[in-house]
């Protein structure tokens, strides 16, 4: 391999992995330019990073980085040269026919397989912006709006609700996105509701809808929130009966195959039985699996994505929500769905968009809630989240107000507080507070229901796994503060209380990435491992039938996504790394229900609400033009 090459990797710019698919190449056709074999190491460095391509404008108006952070003095190809020469390679289209890589003929180079999972997704979605169902009655429809997003109690109807509601009925695909407390799966249960309604009143069968959630953790929260609310809703119970409160996560719903881990059981040959199919935490979807799920969706069946756009974007490759709503900048809506929302919802409660009018297209199905009905807009953790996604930084350290003595967060009465946490100063007496605050109850604790509440209640938060103030030396730090305390003895791996994470899916077992349980050990010495379940109810497991998992006193924010704690301690690391970004501070804000604690400095705040994630993908740019 060359030289460039070579050091690429020994910097740790390039994995093993990437340098192996490289040479891979080189051995097919030895005689290419090196430009098309780095191309290709970085194509595939991109998707470790969570890029769907690798954009060499970018990578050309960006230094490299060796693994210290510093910039690395190496001499890479023009981008006029190296478009040239990948252009002239048998080893790279532009899709035309099978490759090993696929270039735009611009800047973006793709590993062949994510060029045709990102071509597939948009070929998908832009077929369901032009799918007009025909199926809803306009006088039936307004009616049910009329009752359904009314006036309740102290809260006021809120128009874009409605809004995406009347999306929902006449398109194939609705996107709705909104941060939490929007009401966004209130909206979608009436959704649902509205449409069973227009098919029983025709005569029809019940509507055959499927609803998923990227973690088994996020589906079990939707199948609780959607039967709490169906029970309030003014309907009758032929329809609340065929509304379905039993989610399943994507990968169970398509039908997971373990000999084949990356193909599942439904595809296009082998469509889901649904006439509409519901996506929450969109968000957290990577590239590879939403344009399996869509794949699977027949052409015929409604879609509906749910999420937040703010919020981080997946682990793997891709940030799906953030590029169907154009997180940049998003025009309004076409004169033509104007005029189709006049016709045939009138102007009953729809609300006035100030916004300068776009074409028709992929912006007429999107829905963002911004009125949240948890968090007040001007202050607490409403205007620290605002003052976030605006990206300043300033006024977001000024939310937090005057940093608070470790030994007053306890106490502290407010919805946000700051903490001053720098490297100088010894992380377990800083936190030593909240833990033993947060996670006595846990401890205490007797009756397990009691106790999975109390673990409910308070999570630490990290943007890193590893170093100083990453999850895995604050997880051992936090175990040192409570034996210290006489709350567990450490001499024993399942020591009483012990929370644990899953961190790989177990099909068999129905335990999946993400869900959280503890260790307790009964009056007879018993030791089991207890999980909630969608019902309320609890799960026993013996430690020995886990799982691969982890102890989760602290977790990444990442992992906290589909998430509510009352209280949440975020701890910012003492400079700036390339996961800091306005995402990871908004998801991790947005994990507290009642109160949000961030220890660090404002150096490193302010940098990171400045920074945003901006993943290479070609997508947004297939599904909006431009």
């Amino acid at each position: 391999m060359t030289p460039l090459l070579q050091r690429l990797l020994d910097a740790g710019v390039l994995s093993v992995l990437d340098m192996h698919f490289a040479r891979g190449l080189a051995r097919l056709h030895p005689d290419e330019p090196e430009s098309v074999f780095l191309g290709a190491a970085l194509a595939s460095r991109a998707v470790r990073h969570g890029h769907v391509c690798a954009d060499l404008h970018r990578v050309l108006s960006q230094p490299l980085l060796d693994e210290e952070g510093q910039p690395l003095d190496v001499v890479l190809p023009g981008l006029s040269v190296w478009a040239m020469d990948l252009s002239a390679s048998p080893l790279v289209s532009a899709g035309e026919r099978p490759t090993p890589l696929v270039f735009d003929g611009g800047a973006r180079l793709y590993l062949a397989r994510y060029w045709r999972y990102q071509t597939a997704l948009a070929k998908g979605l832009r077929e369901r912006v032009e799918r007009r169902p025909g199926d809803v009655d306009p006088g039936q429809l307004g009616d049910g709006l009329d009752r359904l997003f009314s006036e309740r109690g102290e809260h006021q109807a809120d128009p874009w609700q409605r809004l995406a509601a009347v999306v929902a009925a006449q398109r194939g695909l609705t996107v709705i996105s909104g941060g939490p407390g929007t009401g966004k799966t209130s909206t979608v249960v009436r959704i649902l509701a509205l449409l069973q309604e227009q098919a029983l009143a025709r005569g029809d069968r019940p509507l055959r809808m499927q609803l998923f959630a990227p973690t088994g953790k996020a589906a079990a929260r939707l199948g609780e929130a959607i039967s709490e609310r169906l029970q309030a809703l003014p309907i009758d119970d032929a329809v609340r009966r065929s509304i379905p409160t039993q989610p399943s996560t994507i990968h169970r719903g398509l039908g997971f195959r373990p000999s084949t881990p990356t193909h599942f059981t439904h595809d296009s040959t082998n469509p889901l039985p649904v006439d509409l199919a519901l996506v929450d935490e969109a968000s957290m979807v990577d590239l590879a699996l939403m344009a399996k799920l869509v794949d699977a969706v027949p052409p015929g069946a409604r879609l509906v994505l749910l999420g937040d756009k703010n919020q981080l974007a997946s682990v793997e490759a891709g940030a799906i929500l953030g590029d169907v709503c154009r997180t940049d900048a998003r025009p309004g809506y076409s004169p033509q769905f104007r005029q189709e929302l006049q016709r045939v919802a009138g102007q009953r409660g729809l609300p006035e968009d100030p916004r300068e009018a776009g074409t028709p297209g992929i912006g007429d199905c999107i829905v963002e809630l911004a009125h949240s009905y948890r968090f007040s807009a001007e202050g607490g953790i409403g205007g620290l989240a605002r003052a976030v996604n605006r990206g300043d930084g300033e006024a977001t350290v000024r939310a937090l107000g005057e940093p608070v003595p470790p030994d007053r967060v306890g106490t502290h009465a407010g919805a946000v507080a700051w903490v001053e946490l720098s490297e100088q100063d010894e992380l377990s007496e800083i936190l030593r507070p909240a833990v033993l605050e947060g996670f006595e109850g846990l401890m205490r604790g007797r009756e397990p229901e009691e106790r999975l509440e109390a673990l409910g209640r308070f999570r630490l938060l990290s943007p890193h796994r590893q170093g100083r103030y990453g999850v895995l030396a604050i997880n051992r730090l936090v175990e040192e503060l409570l034996s210290r305390a006489g709350l567990i003895s450490t001499r024993d791996v399942w020591y009483d209380g012990r929370p644990v994470i899953v961190t790989e899916n177990d099909h068999q077992l129905e335990l999946y990435n993400g869900d959280v349980g503890f260790t307790h050990r009964d009056a007879h010495g018993q030791t089991r491992v207890v999980f909630g379940t969608a019902g309320g109810g609890l799960r026993w497991l013996a430690p020995a039938r886990l799982p691969p998992h982890e102890t989760v006193f602290a977790m990444t924010v990442h992992k906290s996504q589909g998430s509510e704690f009352e209280r949440v301690a975020l701890c910012l690391p003492a400079a700036v790394s390339p996961v800091l970004t306005r995402e990871l501070v908004y998801t991790a804000i947005t994990r507290a229900r009642k109160q949000i604690v961030v220890y660090g400095t404002p150096q490193v705040l302010e940098e990171a609400v400045r920074r945003r994630i901006d993943r290479a993908s070609g997508l947004r740019e297939a599904l909006w033009g431009g």
